[in-house]
This record gives structure tokens, C-alpha cells and sequence, in this order.
């Protein structure tokens, strides 16, 4: 009987949290519509690519026939449905019976299944615009904890629903319900949670893996984080349905695969793991000109001016949000396609943006100069963004594995050719990647003078 109010009791605390918050649902809801509206200009005019089709077709297939046995999917061509053809399987490792298996992790499939089946590919894009802006609805009240200012947490609101989370709500990828899990489940933890609130923590972190292989050390990461600041019934709870997650995951590969570990997917370690230096992964993710987060979202330099500040607070307040995101960025940066294939920019750093966030927030309490330039920073991230969506025909958003992306071929080409492209091994590319990090640490070194 006890067990059944704790929902109960959550759901009457969460309607009453929600009724206090009715500017911030409403400003929510005016973020999901252009997130929705963005998606179904989009998808009328370019179809599926990357790995979307595949998930497109493991949620067709799990709706359709509850398996993800994609053979016969494959040999019919669902995928017509929202890609041309023909789609090259993406096979892992063989299941232990030697039939094939998707490479990708099963989760977003099994969320988008039922919205498959109600409107296919557009029904699962109001979907990912719904979790885009309870996404940035998080984030919000994440910098809110750290910044105790309503302002900078409106501002850090404004940041998340642009690029490159606004890329991906309209883009069938595991990043953005990635981003969310860790941001309800990091919230949860560092604002002493109840029982109840645990246990929604708990099963935030365990969907990660679900989600993504990649995502793993990040779930383990709350794990810790859990362990380190609840008590009593909050940490019984967390451990208990951490736990009972834990061995289902376990259990689902051993059934499948026949070995334990997450890696079965991959046939153990990957090969390429490793393979690319980390600094390069690094200084590719924030400023590759096809691939960065910082040529697309220039506002989040906010965000890494605010590293410093947020780590002279006492270790409990930013040993939690560092530890998390080390989870995220670790597997990205060991990873050789670090840019993420055939998709929009700053695919991997899309789950960062929690910490991002509250990087952003406590820069925005300490001052200096980058401050000033906020909302110009801001507005040139939205309007290149639109730019970049006004003809989804053109392909102009879409980066083409390790090719340069079409935006500075498409307008202006000097200019492009004066940003860094980490993903082409000319020695070039390297000079200008050089020089780029030692404008950007003089940048960073002249705002902390600045607040000094």
C-alpha cells in the first residue's frame, strides 16, 4: 500500500510545482510549437538521412512486428517511407543465435514505436520537439539551483532552445532524450530528493544505456554522484531501482548476445576506440567549421568562461556537475568519428548541455567583459541557425561524414577557409586549429582579468 502512494504523492508534488511555474509552461509550450513548426517545414522538404532512417526502422519494425529482426524490413524497403533507397544495414555484432543486429541501441526505437505508428516519421518529430523543450526547461531550473537568479536562468532558457539543441529537435537522433535523462536525474540528486524523487532519478539514469552505449559511464557517473550526497530512504531507493535496472540491462545482452557487458553490441572493445587523438576530438568538437559547437553557438564561450568560476565554489556544488560531464565527453573525445557522421553540428556535445548550462549561469553571476556581449552572441547563433533551415533542400545544416559542410562553399567561402577543419589530416588544418586555441585561451584570459 505504501509503495503505491509514493507515485501518487510525485505526481500531486509535480502538478503543484507545475501550477507555480505557469509563465515558465507557457514560454514551454511557445518553444515546443516553433520546435514542431521547425520540424514540419523541414521534413516536408528533405527526407531521413544519417542514422535516422535506422531508428525510423527499428521503431517501424518494434511497432509492426515486436522484434528487431530488420531483414525483412530490409528486403521490403520500409524505409521508403522517409529515406530514398537503398539504406545500407547497420549490423552489429551477431546475436548469439547468429542472426543479425541493429547497431544501434534500442531505447529511442522503443519510445518512438506508438508515434510511428500514429503519423510516422512527422508524429515521431513532434516527439523529439517535445523532449527539445522539456530539455530546456530542465536546463533552466538546473542553472537555477547553481545561480539563484531567475534573469541569468531565463537567459541560460534561451541558449538551450538554440543550436545545437534546436538542430536536433527536429532530427531523429538519441542526443536530445540523452540530455534530458542526465538533466532530470542530475536535478533530482543535487536538490535533496525524496523517496519518490529518487526513484524518478534512478530510472532517469538507467535510461542512458538504453539509449546509447556511449552514454554508460555517464549513467554511472549519477550513479556516484547518488551515492555521495543521499541518505537513508533517498539512497535505499536510488540503489534499489539503480540496481534492478542495472540487471535487466545485463540481462538483455546476455539474452541476446550472449555476454554481459554493454560492449557485446561492438563484439567487445571497438577497434576504432582511440584511434584519432583526444585533443584533436576536443578542439574538433567546440571549433571544427563543420562539425564545432562554437562556429554554430558562439554564446556558449559564456559557457567556458564559466568553468572557472563554477569550480571556486565549494566541491560539493561542482564536483557533481564535473563528474557528469567527464561521463559525456570522455567516450566522445576516444572516439574517431568524434564529429558524428552524417548529421547537423555538435552532435556529442548535445548531452553536455546541462553543464553547459550551469557553466553559462555562473558566468553570468561573476561579470566581465564576455557578459557585455551576450545577446550579440546569442543572435548570431539563432539567425545562422534559420539561415540554415530557410531551404532544407540546400543541405546546408547537414554535414557530410568528413567533409566540409556545404554553409561556407554556399556563402563564404574565403571566410571558411580561414576555420579549422579537424576531420582533414592536411597540416594546414592544423596551423589554423593552433592558432584559433591561442586566440580563444587570450579570450578567455582577458574576461577572467576582467572580473579580477
Amino acid at each position: 500500500m505504501r509503495g503505491e502512494m509514493i507515485p501518487r504523492r510525485l505526481a500531486r508534488d509535480t502538478m503543484r510545482a507545475l501550477m507555480r511555474d505557469r509563465r515558465g509552461l507557457a514560454w514551454d509550450a511557445v518553444l515546443f510549437l516553433v520546435f514542431a513548426g521547425a520540424g514540419w517545414h523541414y521534413a516536408g522538404r528533405l527526407q531521413a538521412s544519417g542514422d535516422e532512417p535506422h531508428y525510423l526502422l527499428m521503431a517501424q519494425s518494434l511497432w509492426q512486428e515486436r522484434d528487431l529482426d530488420l531483414r525483412d524490413n530490409y528486403a521490403r524497403q520500409d524505409f521508403l517511407d522517409y529515406t530514398p533507397g537503398p539504406l545500407q544495414p547497420h549490423y552489429a555484432a551477431p546475436r548469439s543465435d547468429g542472426r543479425p543486429y541493429p547497431a544501434h541501441s534500442p531505447g529511442l526505437p522503443a519510445l518512438l514505436a506508438p508515434f510511428y505508428a500514429l503519423g510516422g516519421r512527422r508524429a515521431c518529430l513532434v516527439v523529439m520537439a517535445a523532449l527539445a523543450a522539456w530539455l530546456a526547461r530542465e536546463v533552466r531550473l538546473l542553472s537555477l539551483q547553481a545561480a539563484s537568479s531567475e534573469l541569468a536562468a531565463g537567459f541560460v532558457w534561451m541558449v538551450a532552445a538554440g543550436p545545437p539543441v534546436f538542430f536536433y529537435s527536429f532530427h531523429v537522433y538519441t542526443e536530445v532524450p540523452s540530455a534530458l535523462a542526465l538533466a532530470v536525474s542530475l536535478r533530482l540528486l543535487l536538490a535533496q530528493p525524496s523517496g519518490a524523487a529518487a526513484a524518478v532519478a534512478a530510472l532517469a539514469a538507467s535510461t542512458l544505456p538504453w539509449l546509447h552505449v556511449k552514454m554508460t559511464l555517464a549513467a554511472a557517473a549519477l550513479g556516484a554522484v547518488a551515492l555521495a550526497r543521499l541518505r537513508g530512504k533517498p539512497r535505499a531507493v536510488f540503489v534499489a531501482v539503480a540496481g534492478a535496472a542495472a540487471a535487466a540491462y545485463v540481462l538483455y545482452h546476455l539474452t541476446v548476445f550472449g555476454h554481459p557487458t554493454p560492449l557485446a553490441i561492438y563484439g567487445g572493445v571497438p577497434r576504432d576506440v582511440l584511434s584519432s587523438s583526444p585533443l584533436r576530438a576536443l578542439v574538433g568538437l567546440l571549433l571544427d567549421r563543420s562539425f564545432g559547437l562554437l562556429p554554430y553557438a558562439p554564446v556558449f564561450l559564456l559557457a567556458l568562461a564559466g568553468v572557472v568560476p563554477l569550480c571556486r565554489r565549494p566541491a560539493g556544488e561542482w564536483l557533481p556537475h564535473v563528474a557528469v560531464a567527464l561521463g559525456v565527453l570522455l567516450p566522445a573525445l576516444a572516439w574517431r568519428m568524434w564529429w558524428g557522421g552524417l548529421c547537423p553540428p555538435a552532435r556529442f556535445l548535445v548531452p553536455l548541455l546541462p553543464f553547459m548550462g550551469v557553466a553559462l549561469a555562473c558566468a553570468l553571476a561573476a561579470g566581465g567583459w564576455l557578459v557585455r556581449a551576450r545577446w550579440a552572441l546569442l543572435a548570431a547563433g539563432w539567425l545562422l541557425a534559420l539561415f540554415l533551415i530557410w531551404r532544407p533542400e540546400d543541405r546546408l545544416l547537414l554535414n557530410r561524414a568528413d567533409q566540409p559542410t556545404r554553409l561556407w562553399e554556399y556563402t563564404l567561402p574565403e571566410v571558411g577557409r580561414w576555420l579549422p577543419s579537424l576531420v582533414s589530416t592536411q597540416p594546414r588544418e592544423l596551423v589554423v586549429a593552433a592558432a584559433w586555441c591561442i586566440a580563444l585561451g587570450a579570450v578567455l584570459l582577458l574576461d577572467a582579468r576582467s572580473r579580477d
